[in-house]
């Protein structure tokens, strides 16, 4: 049984765990697909937020049957587009396009590839996610996540070569390497 059947087991009795887990498990992952939307940490942590309270006062997975996985990712994905559109200054549709300039060509499957990411990065070890995500998220160096840690410099490559490897074995190879393209665009 893997972690988000474990979720909506425990869900489906009410129980306070299920919701914490839920957010420990997810958290950061949607965190980053947010991001990477908005290009803004603060906007992904309040849509991400926003996101979580919803499924709390909601009760909306009580009952919940399908992938969980996909319906956290669209539901964040949905917020974040919106939370875009709530922030754009009104303006004209010339406006408008001029404002957006690097929607690619393959924006749908270039989607696909981002979520599938987030999801593969969800099932990282706690310590190499918190590792990769600050490399990539926070855009910070060896030395300063290892100084934020509290660890070695080397723990820090290890934790980011054991990410690398385990995202190239659990993705096929255009993906990952269309990911990496996508990540060096940001990082």
């Amino acid at each position: 049984m893997n972690i988000s059947d474990v979720i909506l087991k425990l869900l489906e009795k009410d129980e306070e765990r299920a919701f914490q887990l839920l957010f420990e498990h997810y958290y950061d992952s949607l965190l980053l697909y947010s991001f990477r939307i908005l290009n803004n940490l603060e906007a992904a942590e309040d849509v991400i937020q926003d996101c979580f309270g919803i499924l709390w006062d909601t009760k909306r997975l009580r009952g919940f049957k399908g992938d969980l996985d996909c319906f956290l990712f669209a539901m964040v994905k949905k917020r974040s587009y919106l939370f875009l559109r709530d922030r754009k200054p009104k303006c004209t549709l010339d406006e408008l396009t001029v404002d957006i300039p690097d929607i690619p060509a393959s924006f749908q499957e270039e989607e696909g590839e981002i979520e599938l990411l987030y999801r593969t990065i969800g099932k990282l070890p706690e310590k190499c996610k918190q590792v990769f995500l600050m490399a990539c998220l926070d855009d910070k160096t060896y030395q300063e996540i290892a100084e934020t840690l509290g660890v070695s410099i080397n723990t820090v490559k290890t934790q980011m070569k054991y990410a690398l490897k385990f995202l190239r074995d659990n993705l096929q190879e255009d993906d990952f390497c269309s990911i990496l393209v996508l990540l060096t665009k940001k990082v």
